[in-house]
C-alpha cells in the first residue's frame, strides 16, 4: 500500500494502493500509521508525499460505500477524519508531489500538505464530492477553505470540476507546475528549504493555521518561549549574517 524512501533527511512516502490509490478504511489507517512513524523519526526533517503512475489518489472507494453501507461509512469517515487532521497538523514540512489525478479525498490530501507541486500533463485535480452526492466532512472543508482563495471556493466545491494543472494553479489547488521528470526533485528541494526553518517555529505556525478562529491566542505562551530561546537568537544571527553581512548592530 505504501513505500517509503529516505534521502538526505527527507522521507518520500509513495502511495501504491491499487487501483489508483483509492481511499479505503484500511489504506487510510495505513497511511496515518506511516505518518505517525515518520513524525516520530528524528532523522526525518521533511516529507514528500506522492502517488504512483497516473494517480496521486482517486479518492474514496465508492463501491464499498454502496455495497457495505452505514457501518463501513461510519468507520471510513472516522478514519479519514483522523488522517486529514494528522496531515493538516503534521509538524514537519510536508510537500505534495502531485504526479497525476488527485480527486475528491485525494484532492483533500493534497490540500492538507504545506505546498503542492503538480506534474504538467494529463493529471487532473478537483473536489467533486457534491456531484457524487455527499457533503464535505468538517475537517476536509476546513482544509479546502484554508487552501483555496475565497473567490474560488464556491466554484471549486459547489461545481466539483476537475482542473488541469494550469487551472488548478489559477484556483490555488496547486502552487507550482513542473515537468513530470522534475517533479520529485523539485518537491524535495522545496521540502529541504522548508526544513531549514527551525522546527519549533515551523510546527507552532502550522498549529496556528489549523486552530479555530481566535484559538491561536492559546499558543502564545509557546510562541513567547520560542522567541526568547537561545537557539532562536543564534538562528536570527545567522539570518542577519546571510542577508545583511553582519550579525549585530555594532558596525
Amino acid at each position: 500500500m505504501i513505500e517509503r524512501r529516505d534521502e538526505s533527511g527527507t522521507a518520500e512516502i509513495r502511495m501504491t494502493h491499487e487501483p489508483a490509490n483509492v481511499l479505503t478504511v484500511e489504506f487510510s489507517d495505513a497511511l496515518a500509521a506511516e505518518f505517525e512513524r515518520t513524525r516520530a523519526d528524528d532523522s526525518v526533517r521533511a516529507v514528500v508525499l506522492t502517488g504512483t503512475e497516473s494517480a496521486f489518489s482517486a479518492g474514496v472507494e465508492l463501491f464499498r460505500v454502496v455495497d457495505e453501507g452505514p457501518p463501513y461509512v461510519d468507520a471510513l469517515l472516522e478514519s479519514l477524519g483522523e488522517l486529514f487532521s494528522m496531515l493538516r497538523a503534521f509538524p514537519k514540512p510536508l510537500v505534495a508531489a502531485v504526479n497525476g489525478h488527485a480527486v475528491a479525498g485525494g484532492g483533500v490530501i493534497a490540500c492538507a500538505c504545506d505546498y503542492r507541486v503538480m506534474a504538467a500533463g494529463q493529471g487532473r485535480i478537483g473536489l467533486p464530492e457534491l456531484k457524487v452526492g455527499v457533503p464535505f466532512p468538517a475537517v476536509a472543508l476546513d482544509i479546502v477553505r484554508a487552501t483555496v482563495p475565497r473567490r474560488h471556493q464556491r466554484e471549486v466545491m459547489l461545481l466539483g470540476r476537475l482542473y488541469d494543472p494550469e487551472g488548478a494553479a489559477e484556483r490555488g489547488l496547486v502552487d507550482e507546475i513542473v515537468a513530470a521528470d522534475d517533479l520529485l526533485g523539485r518537491a524535495r528541494e522545496i521540502a529541504l528549504d522548508l526544513a531549514s526553518i527551525p522546527a519549533a517555529a515551523y510546527s507552532l505556525t502550522k498549529r496556528q493555521f489549523a486552530s479555530a478562529s481566535g484559538g491561536a491566542i492559546d499558543l502564545e505562551p509557546e510562541l513567547h518561549s520560542i522567541w526568547t530561546a537561545d537557539d532562536t537568537r543564534e538562528h536570527i544571527r545567522g539570518y542577519l549574517q546571510r542577508t545583511l553581512g553582519r550579525s549585530s548592530a555594532a558596525r
